[in-house]
């Protein structure tokens, strides 16, 4: 157990071994049964929550930015598994994204491909509308606060990079260049997306 939680922060504090959370979402999952009894036994619905987390996975020494303990914000979206259409996604259709998909990745390129949100989804490149309609979000959202969309992209996760639990996986990515010892060192990962694959029964989540 020990060696398996390494990258986690151990306490000694009680009798038993105990390590902190390295994410919040343990928090939406233990409440999935009321979440879903607050919104009538209906989805798809979200929920949201702030708080901390702790990862020994990143080494403080490296610069400013890596840090051991995180205050974190995320939104978990729940879908019907047997219906995963969002009702606005039409709005975001035409939505132009630049795009680095698994296929490629897996052919051994990084090369990227502008393409419209509604294209990836109805050739499959995008798992499902839901998926679709918050990559187009956030990227609204990130031009909006001032992101140059010259430097922005979205990577999809290969399949040996995904959680088991996901059906798919996008991050968006923005490129800073710092200057250190005469280099210029790339820093990109900014957000993540994923929808995940619940399949609900009565007031429980499996």
């Amino acid at each position: 157990m020990r060696q398996a939680c390494q990258s986690l922060f151990l306490c000694e504090v009680t009798l038993h071994l105990s390590y902190l959370r390295p994410e919040t979402a343990q928090g939406h999952f233990l409440n999935f049964s009321r979440l879903l009894e607050y919104n009538n036994g209906r989805i798809p619905f979200a929920s949201a929550q702030i708080g901390r987390s702790f990862r020994n996975e990143i080494s403080p020494r490296a610069g400013l930015l890596r840090v051991r303990e995180f205050t974190m914000a995320e939104i978990e979206h729940y879908v019907d598994p047997e219906n995963k259409n969002h009702e606005r996604f039409d709005e975001v259709r035409d939505v132009e994204i630049v795009l680095l998909d698994r296929h490629v990745q897996e052919g051994g390129s990084s090369e990227t491909k502008r393409m419209k949100v509604g294209d990836a989804v109805d050739q499959g490149t995008i798992a499902n509308q839901t998926l679709g309609y918050f990559v187009a979000r956030i990227h609204q959202f990130l031009l909006k606060i001032g992101i140059d969309a010259q430097r922005l992209r979205f990577r999809q996760h290969m399949a040996n990079e995904m959680a088991h639990y996901a059906a798919d996986c996008i991050v968006g990515m923005r490129r800073f260049r710092i200057r250190r010892g005469g280099r210029s060192v790339l820093v990109v990962r900014i957000g993540l997306l994923m929808i995940c694959r619940f399949i609900v029964r009565g007031r429980g989540i499996l």
